[in-house]
């Protein structure tokens, strides 16, 4: 008696590519990893909490010190700068955790 083989997965649509970090398997897909080498969403709560906190702190500081420098157009300017200024700075530091973390 012979047996019949099992059915052959359906190719028609190629599975998901998952990598694997130095630390463990980090069970992400290929857009995740395009995302954090490219540009595009981050899924990972620590940096987005790192992003919200720097954010937060660098909007009320740079409005606090455009306010003592002038007035309601000092505030503007010193939101503007200080919300650019900590996306900057918030970059670099999840750099520096992702750095750590391997």
């Amino acid at each position: 008696m012979s047996q019949i083989p099992p059915p052959l997965p359906d190719s028609s649509q190629p599975a998901p590519i998952n990598y694997h970090t130095p630390r463990g398997p980090e069970p992400t897909g290929s857009a995740q990893r395009v995302f954090d080498t490219v540009a595009g969403p981050n899924i990972r709560l620590k940096d987005n909490l790192i992003q919200l906190v720097s954010v937060v702190v660098g909007a009320i500081l740079g409005g606090a010190i455009g306010w003592g420098l002038g007035a309601q157009t000092g505030l503007l300017v010193g939101l503007f700068l200080g919300l650019l200024g900590s996306l900057i700075l918030s970059g670099v530091i999840i750099g520096i955790v992702r750095l750590f973390r391997r």
